[in-house]
């Protein structure tokens, strides 16, 4: 017995069943891509405003002189303490001292810092002025978000609602 075989290919329903369901796919894709992509945007400004501070604290022990953080709402800047040289005053002088970095974020800067502040200092040892956490505020959840500033160290980590919990 012979059986018969359909060689024709596929029917227009299967093709459009077929794009129909890629195109869901791509999508849903899509909007998982921009929430992932809106994350790492958080991430990428937490670890470059880590690796500014921690440049701030090195640049500190290397020259043996005090650098200065000053944070604003969209904006954080390093001063390297030059004014009155050879290793400066011990004073944040925004005109005369030597910026090194001028940041602007696309995210709001929350300090939460001792004393309130939103200016401190790395000292000739490196050893921060102040305690406490810088957060990048969102409405997102990424991995990093947050920073930890203890006297001695810094730690990244992500603002669980109430602390920053360093990773």
């Amino acid at each position: 017995m012979r059986f018969a075989r359909d060689n024709r290919g596929m029917t227009l329903i299967e093709l459009m069943t077929v794009v129909a369901i890629l195109g869901v796919l791509v999508v849903i894709l899509g909007f998982s891509f921009q929430g992932w992509l809106a994350k790492y945007k958080v991430e990428e400004e937490t670890k470059r405003l880590y690796a500014d501070l921690s440049d701030a604290r090195g640049r500190a022990m290397q020259k043996k002189r005090m650098t200065f953080v000053d944070l604003a709402a969209r904006q954080y800047r390093t001063f390297e303490d030059t004014n009155t040289a050879p290793d400066g005053n011990g004073t944040l002088e925004t005109a005369s001292d030597t910026r090194v970095a001028n940041t602007t974020t696309g995210y709001d800067i929350t300090p939460t810092l001792t004393g309130g502040v939103t200016q401190f200092a790395f000292d000739r040892e490196g050893l921060a002025t102040v305690t406490g956490t810088i957060r990048l505020v969102s409405t997102l959840s990424p991995d990093y978000d947050c920073i930890t500033i203890r006297t001695t160290r810094l730690r990244i980590g992500r603002y669980d609602g109430a602390i920053c919990q360093e990773k």
